[in-house]
């Protein structure tokens, strides 16, 4: 991509709209031009006020200009009982001895606080809450991923994460995503937490989906993994589903994807 200077640096405000955070490196081989080239193009940009230099790389300035996630605070507050429900389906596919990875999604957290103090396994992720959640279990070992700390979800996000992964070798991923359906695959709204998705999908023998209601039958911006790479996709119907998430659903299915529907979780007397 060879671009006039100014074109260039309006593409580089265009990329930061969608990713939180860029390094020089990448910026230099998607451009095709010299890492001193960027840094000269970051620095015009940051005396116009539209981003701010950080070490390695570069951030939008004005937030209000890129796409932001939902604090995770708010997050968890959203479809709570269906994301346990889904959690203590996935928890029962997991086996002591196992290597498994969990993304930043809340429904991983759900997850990881269903095999506290339950099961012997090592856990690989870049959340930064399941690894505090876990810590205090002598059982499990938790391998906390490196990179830049997107504040909104804890995760922890950017290249040195796949480099990270090279030599490690996952059973079991469980993942969730913004949308999905048969189609698209697997999608999410931010390319940052896909690419780090996508990097643990890479390195993980089976892949988990867990997805709750909301998320079937739609599509996001970034496309993580196709629809054929999913082992099994765990649901909840705790709502009737529309004819097209039905549809969805058996889409799947048939093409030899193990489908688990959560049910509500009684409550306690």
């Amino acid at each position: 991509m060879v671009l006039l200077p100014t074109a260039r640096r309006e593409e580089i405000v265009n990329i930061l709209k969608t990713k939180d955070y860029a390094e020089i490196s990448y910026l230099s081989q998607k451009f095709q031009v010299s890492e001193m080239t960027i840094r000269r193009d970051i620095e015009k940009l940051e005396k116009r006020n539209r981003v701010k230099r950080v070490y390695g790389g570069v951030r939008l300035k004005e937030v209000t200009e890129r796409e932001l996630e939902r604090p995770i605070d708010e997050r968890k507050s959203t479809n709570t009982l269906e994301k346990q429900a889904i959690a203590k389906k996935a928890a029962a596919f997991i086996e002591d001895g196992d290597v498994i990875a969990f993304d930043a999604s809340t429904t991983a957290y759900e997850l990881s606080r269903y095999i506290k103090y339950k099961k012997k396994v090592t856990v690989v992720t870049n959340n930064i809450n399941i690894a505090v959640e876990l810590s205090d279990d002598p059982e499990i070992t938790v391998i906390l991923l490196g990179g830049f700390v997107r504040r909104t979800s804890l995760s922890l996000i950017g290249s040195s994460l796949s480099k990270y992964l090279e030599s490690i070798f996952i059973d079991k991923a469980f993942i969730s995503c913004k949308a999905l359906n048969f189609t698209d695959g697997i999608t999410d709204s931010l390319m940052d937490e896909g690419e780090a998705k996508q990097a643990i999908i890479e390195r993980s023998n089976k892949l988990f989906i867990v997805a709750d209601h909301s998320k079937l039958d739609t599509i996001a911006f970034f496309k993580i993994c196709p629809a054929k790479r999913v082992d099994s996709l765990i649901t909840d119907s705790f709502i009737p589903l529309t004819d097209s998430q039905k549809a969805c659903l058996d889409q799947y299915k048939d093409n030899g994807v193990d489908l688990i529907i959560a049910e509500p979780i009684p409550s306690h007397l």
